[in-house]
């Protein structure tokens, strides 16, 4: 999986617009190779779509996986609860479940996802899989990471410190560039080197720019119920300064008096902004410009003693333009 702009956790257990839900739409890349996509959503362009992954470095894998279009809502239940998506071999065939739109973000996310196809479906000889591919095995000294236990093959050591997730972040960096919020903040982002040595394995650099993306504000939304005096938190991202963030959150359950809930934006361990949802209120909005950089969560607090439904939108931008990365 993804993790929210920029947090990222991998699953393993778990060419025409489309606008009909639960639609198989087939395509080729630009050697012909089959693109599968299976939208459940609404109003989705799986040109654009296609055109993202026909501009990444692949090769016969790509007829392998199924892109799975949903509703951004239904990424939560998919994928995990600090999931932008994910991607997962636990059904049979190879799927990466990413929510519909058309976006810098999602575009980020896509390729980060199919690295972890690539990476799956690559063999890097005496290796545990997930293990990226041979020259960026190599050229990362993974072997001294691992053996100095600053990484895992798993996630016992945090996302970040995970190999997979190495690799999918360096893998969408060498497409996207600078603009891509890489998560593995205590490694250097791939270096010219790195970069050239993985294009080259890959088959080369791509013939195709990547699509444009609208530049529009991310926005995520977030349905469940929360437990008795419990906690639900949305993790983000902010990559440099003058982000503007806006939270809103809706209860359903009234109590007769007090305080039903808060809601926060905590930045960089720091409270950046709360409000409480009272007496007859249902719904807040907590609205901060001016914010990042930062690593940041979006908090909605259970202050009553019985079970809340809750629905939550957060949406990020940039003071006077739109904000993804």
């Amino acid at each position: 999986m993804k993790r929210l702009v920029g947090f990222i956790a991998l699953v393993l257990t778990l060419a025409f617009a489309a606008a009909a839900s639960g639609a198989i739409v087939t395509t080729a890349d630009l050697q012909g190779r089959r693109i599968t996509f299976d939208v459940r959503a609404t109003a989705v362009d799986t040109d654009w779509y296609a055109n993202v992954l026909r501009a990444t470095a692949h090769g016969n894998e790509i007829s392998d996986v199924t892109i799975r279009i949903v509703p951004d809502a239904s990424i939560e239940s998919l994928c995990g609860a600090a999931a932008a998506a994910c991607y997962t071999r636990s059904v049979g065939r190879p799927t990466i479940m990413i929510p519909a739109g058309k976006n810098q973000f999602i575009e980020g996310t896509l390729i980060h996802e199919y690295g972890h196809h690539l990476d799956a479906m690559t063999p890097n000889p005496g290796i545990p899989e997930l293990n990226g591919i041979p020259i960026w095995w190599q050229d990362r000294g993974m072997a001294a990471l691992l053996a100095s236990r600053q990484v895992a093959f798993d996630y016992s050591l945090g996302w970040a410190h995970s190999v997979a997730e190495i690799f999918a972040d360096d893998y969408a960096y060498i497409h996207v560039g600078p603009s891509y919020h890489y998560g593995i903040t205590w490694l250097s982002p791939p270096d010219d080197k790195l970069k050239a040595d993985m294009f080259a394995a890959l088959g080369g650099v791509p013939t195709e720019p990547l699509p444009a993306a609208p530049n529009a504000p991310l926005v995520v939304h977030r349905n469940g119920t929360l437990g008795a005096r419990g906690t639900k938190s949305v993790p983000f991202g902010l990559l440099g300064p003058g982000r503007h963030v806006t939270f809103t959150a809706t209860v359903s359950r009234a109590t007769r008096k007090g305080v039903r809930a808060r809601i926060q934006v905590v930045c960089n361990g720091t409270v950046a902004g709360t409000r409480t949802i009272g007496k007859g209120q249902k719904s807040r909005t907590l609205d901060l410009p001016n914010m990042g950089p930062g690593d940041c969560d979006a908090r909605l607090v259970s202050a009553a003693s019985v079970s809340l439904k809750y629905a939550l939108k957060l949406q990020l931008a940039v003071e006077g333009e739109a904000f993804l990365r």
